[in-house]
């Protein structure tokens, strides 16, 4: 019955995960997407600041 019981438990996680990561994913994307923004910032000025 124990065995039952861990899969099920098992089983609840996985669906708690699953939602857990598509409500999480649009904020990490905005983030991923910004980051990838303020690098590629970062790599622009420093190639302005060296060429002028």
């Amino acid at each position: 019955m124990s065995r039952f019981k861990r899969r099920d438990r098992n089983l609840i996680l996985l669906i708690l995960a699953v939602i857990l990561v598509m409500v999480l994913w649009g904020p990490l994307m905005w983030l991923a997407k910004l980051a990838v923004f303020v690098i590629a910032v970062y790599v622009v000025y420093q190639l302005l600041r060296e060429n002028l």
